[in-house]
């Protein structure tokens, strides 16, 4: 794996304990870059703002990446150091076999943030690695936190607006990820920023050469600490009884055996926080203070991360006009806030966002716990299938090596999900984080799988390239896929504009079936392991994202149907790999349901209506029959439920009968018959097409309403006014792999406002 650095080091052989050859390789740097030996006492100066480091050894077979971790940096001298080990091809685990020494002068103005990442499970409901403040950080952990009273309190005090309005029918859309929420009880957030004023200890000449040796103007050595102001007492005060309460609250559930793996191969991107004026008051966290993009880096095989950033010239170093004497420099730096985020393909999309580390020093430790609801570590795999994911929805089973389309090889079971030979999915894998019952698929798909195998050499990984396949069962001809994908490489990831460089297609015409008139995609994984490359790990085993919607168009019309997807992976000469094909059915359906719900009528033309729908009634009317019709249906049977409910206010309870259910009383409200297929499980998958098959109509079915003929009619004696509401909901089971596993719920709604007239 690479290894990510940023700004200016020296990068040393510190030793070599391996029989096969050893190198390293520079990339993304402004200088120091290309392939170094080895050998002990090879050294470098690299400078650059982004760069990457990749070890790789040659067992005999070809150059290869060899697994590296990273040893904490400590101060030595006048120099931050810390070590890069590695282990290569041998697998004898000793991380002894090439050992880099990275240094870099201790700098006034340049800080080194390191640290450890751990996944926690949704058993926590704040974050394990955090004390005060405490930070809750996922939407579960907000919804449990509600349930107590004084943390209820807090959050409602604090942040009103992130209590959900359990009484609103129409929620928003969810955030794009959920901003942290913070119970600074000590109020950490109202301590001023620290400031070091420091003073130059050299002469002019002495300063000059000092700047020019390796670009340090402000090198630690060359300066003297005149001062740095105390802190302020107002966040080390006595709690409040009531934050005493809270923070008790908060020690009885508070628990670290919700940690789970490390958080290896996760790119972290860091930035400078400048808290808003309420929040230097005492406010809430709100996490729209300005900010600054300080960079990113790459945790290790054991989640270990290195990251150092300088803002140059700008903040925090600061020139102090006040008591300064003739031929003084008085120099003040002011320490950061730093917000840690994961962010996804998009550099816009944030996966995770951390609440502020406050007032960070020159060195420091920050272990970092992440939800695992939110981040997937990205993995190398190990003799795993071709197509292994779809989405979150692991695809067990057998690899159809031989492209089959028997029932039994299409069938594909396993990790507790069951891909039907139908290409209907059954999702019950916790690990997916939905459970749905015989779905179709849709949208754009993240086709995820094993291109190179861990449990091989990099000889042995032959796939330099891959095709990707779309058939419609029952057609001929197959589809190359030649959709545009993209993947970032880290020393880019920051560039302006930039949105990744080409996976594919291309139109390689190195023979045997890639001939320059095939659309083929690099093998990413084998450039990551094999060539050193800097891809991004983040969704380094994603080699498409699917777009089904470009292949279910039938003569011009969007049609639901079962699919075949296949996966080839061709050699660097464009000849099949042996056992590099794999072959799945996806039904795909991309039509939303037949669904709608009319008004309701009265079917008496001469009652007397006014406007906004208000129906005037006589004593001889109270009776007429109301009318409407409604569907919820989808022929291709992934109606997952849908209900047809009617209201009434005043609740008083009314007697009424009705063409599709017979008697029933009315009290507030009734739901009328409608459902759900309860044999629709893995297996299985009868399908449900909804109203359709309740009431063998795949159209609108047409209902009427009476009150019964010994009722006093729709206006109860004793009333002069009423409301009926219909309100019709249901929802289609598809998935893209990381929705529920079902629709937005369909809603429709109506109602009906009658007034009682004097005969």
């Amino acid at each position: 794996m690479i290894i990510a650095m940023q700004g200016n080091w020296t990068v040393a052989v510190k030793s070599k304990s391996a029989a096969f050859p050893q190198r390293f390789i520079v990339q993304g740097a402004a200088s120091g870059n290309g392939i170094h030996s080895g050998a002990p006492g090879t050294s470098v100066y690299v400078t650059g703002s982004q760069w990457s480091i990749n070890i790789q050894n040659d067992p005999g077979t070809g150059w290869q990446t060899s697994d590296a971790k990273l040893i904490f940096p400590h101060q030595v001298g006048w120099n931050y150091e810390f070590d890069i080990q590695s282990d290569d091809a041998a697998g004898d685990g000793d991380f002894n076999d090439l050992i880099l020494t990275c240094s870099t002068p201790v700098n006034i103005n340049e800080f080194i943030i390191y640290g450890n990442i751990t996944l926690y499970s949704p058993a926590c409901i704040f974050n394990p690695c955090r004390r005060f403040p405490y930070v809750i950080e996922t939407a579960a952990a907000l919804a449990q936190a509600l349930k107590n009273p004084l943390l209820a309190g807090y959050i409602k005090k604090y942040y009103p607006d992130r209590v959900p309005d359990l009484v609103n029918p129409n929620p928003p859309d969810p955030a794009p990820y959920f901003s942290p929420i913070v119970f600074d009880l000590t109020n950490e957030a109202m301590q001023p920023k620290t400031a070091l004023q420091y003073v130059r200890n050299a002469p002019e000449e002495k300063k000059k050469k000092a700047a020019d040796k390796q670009g340090q103007s402000f090198a630690a050595s060359d300066f003297k600490l005149v001062s740095s102001p105390s802190v302020s007492a107002a966040g080390l005060s006595a709690l409040s009884s009531d934050n005493i309460d809270v923070a008790k609250v908060i020690d009885g559930i508070y628990y670290r055996h919700c940690l789970n793996d490390p958080g290896a191969n996760l790119t972290l991107t860091f930035e400078e926080y400048d808290r808003t004026a309420a929040e230097l008051l005492g406010g809430a966290y709100t996490g729209t203070g300005n900010r600054q993009l300080l960079g990113d880096t790459i945790t290790d095989i054991n989640g270990n991360y290195i990251f150092k950033f300088s803002f140059g010239m700008t903040f925090p170093y600061l020139e102090d006009a006040v008591d300064v004497a003739p031929g003084e420099d008085i120099n003040i730096v002011l320490y950061p806030d730093v917000i840690v985020k994961v962010v996804g393909y998009s550099p816009s999309q944030v996966l995770y966002e951390s609440a502020p580390y406050y007032n960070i020093h020159n060195l420091r430790r920050i272990d970092l716990c992440l939800p695992e609801t939110t981040i997937q570590v990205p993995s190398a795999c190990f003799n795993g299938n071709l197509i292994g994911s779809l989405g979150n929805v692991f695809i067990g089973g057998n690899q159809n090596t031989i492209a089959s389309l028997s029932a039994a090889s299409l069938r594909r079971y396993g990790d507790s999900n069951y891909l039907e030979s139908t290409g209907v999915i059954s999702v019950n894998s916790p690990l997916a984080g939905f459970n749905i019952e015989c779905a179709a698929w849709g949208g754009t798909i993240d086709m995820k799988g094993c291109m190179y195998d861990t449990s091989k050499s990099a000889a042995n990984n032959k796939i330099k390239w891959y095709t990707i396949r779309v058939n419609r069962d029952g057609t001929s001809g197959w589809q190359y896929v030649s959709q545009n994908y993209k993947q970032p490489k880290f020393s880019k990831r920051n560039l302006p504009n930039y949105i990744g460089d080409d996976v594919g297609p291309f139109y390689p015409n190195v023979g045997g079936t890639l001939n320059g008139s095939v659309p083929a995609y690099i093998n990413i994984q084998r450039e990551i392991f094999a060539d050193g490359i800097d891809w991004e790990f983040t969704n380094m085993d994603r080699y498409m994202q699917l777009n089904t919607a470009l292949y279910d168009v039938l003569t011009g019309v969007r049609t639901p149907g079962r699919f075949y997807v296949r996966v080839d992976g061709y050699d660097a000469t464009g000849n099949l790999v042996p056992n590099a094909t794999d072959l799945v059915p996806l039904f795909i359906h991309n039509l939303g349901l037949n669904f709608k719900l009319t008004g309701a009528v009265l079917n008496d033309p001469t009652i007397v209506q006014s406007d906004c729908g208000l129906y005037r009634l006589t004593d001889a009317q109270m009776k007429t029959p109301m009318l409407f019709s409604f569907e919820a249906n989808d022929i291709y049977g992934f109606v997952d439920n849908y209900a047809l409910t009617m209201g009434r206010c005043p609740g008083t309870s009314l007697d009424l009968i009705a063409n599709i259910e017979g008697n029933f009383t009315i009290t507030g409200s009734h739901t009328f018959p409608g459902g759900h297929n309860l044999l629709n499980v893995h297996d299985a998958c009868p399908g449900y097409t909804g109203t359709d098959s309740d009431y063998s109509n795949p159209g609108l079915v047409s209902v009427q309403v009476n009150p019964t003929v010994a009722g006093d009619g729709w206006i109860k004696a004793t009333e002069y006014f009423t409301i009926y509401s219909f309100s019709l909901t249901a929802n289609q089971r598809v998935t893209n792999g990381y929705n529920s596993g079902l629709s937005s719920t369909y809603q429709g709604y109506s109602q009906l406002m009658m007034e009682r007239l004097t005969p």
